[in-house]
């Protein structure tokens, strides 16, 4: 509606006009600098307006007014796919996760350049002349010769090597088992000081560790589904084959076999009971 937007930009100190005989700047004003509209594409009167001002979508004023900065037009322009219209009354740190555009628009504040994944390009091999191609005939040879030498030692080294090969093996399998035992001690640990409360401090200690993972779970939840968006970026199907309509059905059935069996601890049922008709006799 046109009342919020034109409420949040005289808020931040704003102009704000529309097409039509009251407003108070004209539509082809060359003082406008962004030109809002909520069309898939361009309005009529595009070819006749001044190219100085920026066409975007309502989002961009929202997006702007909740992170207190101008964002950037570009992934708002009209007819655009609109990143996430983030929530600006979650805490990210709190909550222990943080979008993806949230970070985007963090580095863009704080005036550093988004990290981006490298991708190794393979090096294209340049034409090698006559002289080059003898050359490494030669050097084919002469390595030939060497690797006829290192045979013999090749075998004693694999030895060598399979031995300590083993010791690697056995150095994880003992770091693996101290881990092991360290979690069980530390859970022994905090059953044995449960057992020393007092039942109702029992009881808030249960309660603020179901909290405690019940937030991890969210947050785990979310980083699933964040992964799960950008390896499918530009796709129509995930990794194992299935369509996204599909890969959505089955998240959405874990998700609630998970809050069945949460719900199941507390004696009730999530399940539909089916009634029994009662047959009435004439």
């Amino acid at each position: 509606p046109k009342g919020y937007l034109e409420l949040i930009s005289l808020a931040y100190g704003g102009k704000v006009g529309w097409e039509g005989n009251d407003s108070p700047i004209g539509v082809k004003d060359p003082s406008i600098t962004h030109h809002i509209v909520d069309r898939p594409k361009l309005p009529a009167s595009y070819d006749e307006l001044p190219k100085s001002r920026e066409f975007v979508q309502p989002q961009w004023l929202l997006d702007s007014a909740n992170f207190q900065f101008l964002l950037p037009t570009g992934r708002y322009s009209v007819g655009a796919e609109l990143p996430p219209h983030l929530s600006p009354w979650v805490n990210n740190d709190e909550t222990g996760y943080k979008p993806a555009y949230a970070e985007e628009i963090e580095h863009l504040k704080n005036g550093t350049v988004m990290p981006e994944k490298i991708e190794e390009e393979p090096v294209p091999e340049a034409e090698s002349s006559d002289d080059e191609m003898e050359a490494e005939v030669e050097s084919e040879k002469e390595t030939d010769k060497i690797e006829d030498e290192k045979d013999d030692e090749s075998e004693d080294e694999s030895s060598d090597e399979e031995m300590e090969s083993e010791e690697d093996k056995d150095d994880k399998k003992r770091q693996r088992k101290r881990a092991e035992r360290k979690e069980l001690e530390d859970e022994e640990a905090k059953a044995l000081a449960r057992t020393m409360m007092s039942k109702k401090a029992s009881r808030l200690y249960g309660r603020m560790q179901h909290g405690i993972e019940k937030k991890q779970a969210a947050v785990g939840l979310l980083h699933r589904r964040r992964k799960e968006i950008e390896l499918c970026k530009g796709k129509n199907k995930t990794e194992d084959g299935k369509t996204m309509l599909k890969a959505k059905v089955e998240r959405l059935k874990n998700e609630r076999r998970a809050v069945e069996k949460d719900y199941e601890h507390t004696g009730g049922s999530m399940k539909k009971s089916k009634k029994k008709k009662s047959k009435t006799r004439a």
